[in-house]
């Protein structure tokens, strides 16, 4: 699918859609409570609404299977946080994906898994390319208890399944980082959930400064009463940006208090001089124009598509930095941002860990390529807000990813997008 959208400012009020994270992490706890026979059948049913959700929830059926086929389709979550829930549950699985996802590494994850009893096949290296579903692993053996240790700058995504999976085990399990926890707030929002479920998982500081989580074993996930999806904060800094670029959008649904770290867009278009009121819902307006910062992304990465595009339009040079895992997720995003933001006629460098840009008063517009990256077609269609000519985009049905209404709902704010 291709969309053309003509410049102009979003005006007017939009509720935020379900977190994809927090549904994640509340799907896979409610399968493990179901299989323990602790699920509620009266409680929170969570519709699809994207396509990681829709693997998610096939892969989670398949749980019910003595051999389960996993087809995490393009979502890496959805890899990282079964591939050892499964084991934990399962004596062999196959996982199964597309996409990019592939060649997404799981290691050091594999390694630990297969340091406590799990054994890995990986998938044909001479598939065919144009194969469309590649056989990612197939893992046997059981996940056994004990010490495990990983890096905490890779991927928090591999913490969050362990620490759904270890409290499962017979033995007691410690997972030790050896080096600085990145995207924390994926993690805490994970113990958050572990603790609705009743899981107990200590969490302290070794010596060097690295988290340690203890984990007992034989624990019983039990669904409470009153599960809630959260706003998603990743999806709503879209709109949020659009309204400092010229327009006036607000966000309902948002909760401020929430362990998404991406509800830092607030405090960072603050910083950049947009004005932020917070009542029925979070207003963002900027009359004055945005005004350039330097941030350090290593907490929130998925903030940088869109953030570019804001600093591309702000008065002033502006830096991202450490935000080298970015180049590891469904494009090198690093690349993918420096090339549509290029295209547009922006002012921008990249290479190493980050992206300096110098902004102007507007951008020309142009064609870009979504790369098949969902955050990259939201990221340019928020960019039309302040260009001179049409954006163009190929591939846009890549926002099915995350948010399969963005452009419904961009139409709603008075944007003015076609599918050509």
């Amino acid at each position: 699918m291709n969309v053309l959208i003509r410049p102009g400012k979003l005006l007017g009020t939009i509720d935020a859609m379900p977190s994809k994270s927090h549904a994640h992490r509340l799907l896979i706890a409610r399968k493990i409570a179901q299989l323990q026979g602790q699920k509620k059948a009266s409680a929170l049913k969570i519709s699809t609404f994207s396509d990681d959700i829709d693997a998610t929830k096939k892969c989670l059926v398949q749980l019910d299977k003595e051999m389960p086929y996993l087809d995490c389709k393009e979502s890496g979550s959805t890899l990282r946080f079964l591939l050892p829930v499964a084991m934990a549950l399962k004596n062999e699985a196959v996982f199964i994906g597309s996409g990019r996802l592939p060649e997404r590494p799981i290691s050091p994850l594999k390694e630990e898994m297969e340091a406590h009893g799990c054994r890995f096949k990986m998938g044909n290296k001479h598939q065919k390319v144009s194969d469309k579903h590649k056989e990612i692993c197939t893992v046997t053996g059981k996940l056994a208890s004990g010490e495990y240790k990983l890096a905490g700058n890779i991927s928090s995504q591999f913490i969050t399944g362990l620490l759904f999976a270890l409290p499962l085990l017979k033995g007691d399990s410690v997972l030790r980082l050896t080096t600085k926890l990145e995207s924390a707030g994926y993690v805490d929002m994970t113990l958050d959930v572990l603790k609705e479920f009743g899981i107990k998982v200590t969490r302290s500081t070794s010596e060097e400064g690295f988290e340690i989580f203890e984990i007992p074993g034989n624990q019983i996930y039990i669904e409470p009463d009153d599960l809630c999806i959260e706003g998603d904060w990743s999806n709503a800094s879209f709109w949020l940006v659009c309204g400092a670029l010229g327009g006036s959008v607000t966000v309902r649904g948002l909760n401020l208090d929430s362990s998404q770290r991406d509800k830092r867009i607030i405090d960072v278009l603050k910083l950049m001089g947009a004005d932020i009121v917070v009542g029925d819902g979070i207003t963002v307006t900027c009359p004055e124009g945005l005004k350039a910062v330097e941030i350090n992304v290593a907490q929130t990465p998925d903030m940088v598509p869109v953030l570019a595009v804001s600093m591309a339009l702000a008065e002033g040079s502006s830096m991202i930095t450490n935000a080298e895992r970015l180049r590891m997720k469904e494009s090198d995003r690093l690349r993918t941002v420096y090339d549509f933001l290029i295209k547009l006629g922006a002012d921008i460098t990249y290479g190493g860990s980050g992206l300096s840009i110098t902004g102007k008063s507007d951008l020309r517009g142009g064609e870009i390529t979504s790369h098949n990256d969902h955050r990259i077609a939201m990221a340019a269609a928020v960019a039309s807000c302040g260009c001179k000519r049409a954006v163009t985009i190929t591939g846009a049905e890549a926002v099915k990813k995350s948010y399969p209404n963005f452009f419904k709902d961009f139409a709603a704010l008075g944007g003015k997008v076609k599918e050509i």
